[in-house]
């Protein structure tokens, strides 16, 4: 299966809001049925957002311009090798993450720190 982060992303948002506001939310770069037709996968594959509709699908995305254009690049020409391109499960974090005030953020950090710190943990919940 081909991975599709810029449909993934749609449809991630689709959970949030509607084909109309996503239109208005991304400066009208899209009509409310192109985003329809992404989110149901599909969307023509020859003809991706341009780039001048990058800073208002950015924007929608909660993302950097750099980012979309990288989902747009993966998803509609192939192209996987970017610097620090972010895995589907950051980018599932990244939008909640972004939203966190500076002290829930620090806790949702440690938390993550001492989850992936499992195996040093005993059976009783001690450290070993």
């Amino acid at each position: 299966m081909t991975e599709k982060p810029f449909t993934s992303r749609v449809q991630h948002l689709f959970k949030h809001i509607t084909y109309e506001q996503m239109a208005e939310e991304s400066g009208g770069t899209r009509s409310a049925s192109w985003w329809r037709h992404v989110q149901l996968e599909q969307s023509d594959r020859f003809n991706p957002p341009p780039p001048k509709d990058l800073p208002g699908i950015a924007k929608l995305f909660g993302a950097t311009e750099e980012q979309v254009a990288a989902m747009i690049a993966h998803e509609f020409y192939g192209i996987t090798r970017f610097p620090n391109l972010r895995s589907e499960r950051e980018r599932r974090f990244a939008e909640d993450l972004s939203a966190l005030s500076e002290e829930d953020a620090d806790l949702v950090l440690r938390l993550v720190k001492r989850l992936s710190h499992k195996a040093d943990v005993g059976p009783n919940g001690q450290a070993s």
